[in-house]
């Protein structure tokens, strides 16, 4: 099976769908990572340039993620974090 692309994603998806589910979404990590007294130094609040920041649990068993920003695509594994927004697309927290 092919990778999907930004592209492809974001056509599967539809630009508002997503940006549905990152306004959600968002809203729910804030929640988490504020309950577990989470601080990230380091990170510029603008890094994203105004550009939807979207995440894609490509594997939910083996903690694949892809991470696109504008036209950067970035393939990682996490299990956590994979669990994480799993757990937040079900339950908003």
């Amino acid at each position: 099976m092919e990778r999907p692309t930004r592209r492809t994603f974001l056509a599967y998806t539809g630009t508002g769908a997503a940006g549905l589910g990152l306004a959600a979404m968002s809203s729910g990590v804030a929640n988490a990572v504020e309950a577990a007294g989470v601080d990230e130094p380091g990170v510029d609040p603008t890094v994203t340039g105004g550009e939807p920041l979207l995440a894609s649990v490509t594997n939910l068993r083996t903690g694949e993620l892809t991470v696109i920003l504008g036209a950067r695509e970035v393939s990682i594994v996490d299990r956590d974090l994979a669990q994480r927004i799993a757990r937040i697309s079900q339950t908003g927290a």
